[in-house]
């Protein structure tokens, strides 16, 4: 839990109007994309869910935002699980929530770490995911000599740590005036909601730890989804998205209850703001609907 003690903040904005004394109340835990922070896009989506009668817990996982952990910005897959478990057990414990009604929604990154801790944890009695990405399997798509070579310098990189106290840094998306025609939408989109008013919060300083690498590079959300059945599972993303494929996969792995929901036109990152609002109506269905 100490990774809580600094990070996560309840959105129960509905209980002003709707919580009375000894009623329990539907939960939902919202994890943020790889670079994110809480009051970003999982803000959003926790915000709104509030105002549906659903007590959220949106969160920094452990080395970024408000959180707790050093050596900052740090990406650690293993780590996020427990974080999410940690943050069940945080609400299971608010007396305004219904411990077996716990749902859990994840976005990019954060939809695979939610599959991940899902697949171990049936306390989460329900599992969304917003343009889900499976880490993992994107670093591998890396040419493996370039991914051998970022593998390499992460080992260097802890050396390094370990005698000067210096951490190398990788950027997670590229900057404005790096952009060009070679540049992946997902990449150029990333940055244009990062880097700028639309997005960009001061906790969201666009680095990764170098050896971040090592454990995602063996990190699989997929691993084990048929172990959630049969909680059920909702995969939403955009017809247009870089990372439509992820969405797909994990769909297929996983078991019924199960359902795909694309959203025509939409990029990855379109469903971080700009057309969350289209989302919103299924995201309650499913959650009403389940917890």
């Amino acid at each position: 839990m100490s990774h809580l003690c600094h990070d996560a903040y309840l959105r129960t904005s509905q209980l002003q109007n709707t919580y009375q004394a000894g009623q329990k109340l539907p939960a939902v835990v919202v994890v943020h994309p790889f670079g994110g922070v809480k009051e970003q896009t999982a803000g959003l989506y926790a915000e709104y869910l509030s105002k549906q009668g659903f007590v959220t817990l949106p969160f920094d996982r452990r080395y970024q935002g408000a959180s707790e952990g050093t050596p900052r910005c740090q990406e650690d897959p293993f780590g996020a699980a427990e974080d999410i478990k940690s943050a069940v057990t945080f609400l299971s414990r608010q007396e305004q929530v219904d411990s077996k009604r716990i749902g859990i929604l994840g976005i990019c990154a954060g939809g695979g770490y939610v599959l991940f801790a899902a697949s171990m944890d049936h306390r989460i009695k329900a599992i969304a995911t917003i343009s889900g990405v499976d880490l993992g399997a994107f670093i591998r798509t890396i040419p493996k000599p370039t991914l051998n070579g970022i593998l390499h310098d992460a080992g260097q990189a802890r050396i390094q740590f370990a005698k000067s106290g210096q951490v190398k840094y990788l950027p997670i998306v590229p900057q404005l005036n790096e952009i060009t025609d070679q540049t992946t939408n997902l990449m150029a989109e990333g940055a244009d909601y990062y880097l700028t008013s639309r997005g960009g919060h001061p906790n969201s300083i666009n680095r990764t730890a170098v050896w971040s690498y090592d454990r995602l590079a063996i990190y699989d959300s997929s691993a084990q989804l048929e172990l959630i059945s049969p909680r059920p599972v909702l995969f939403i993303a955009g017809s247009k998205a870089d990372t439509l494929l992820y969405s797909q996969k994990a769909f297929e792995l996983s078991k019924d209850p199960k359902e795909l929901y694309i959203l025509d036109g939409s990029t990855h990152i379109d469903l971080y703001d700009r057309h969350a609002p289209q989302v919103y109506p299924k995201l309650t269905e499913f959650f009403k609907q389940n917890l």
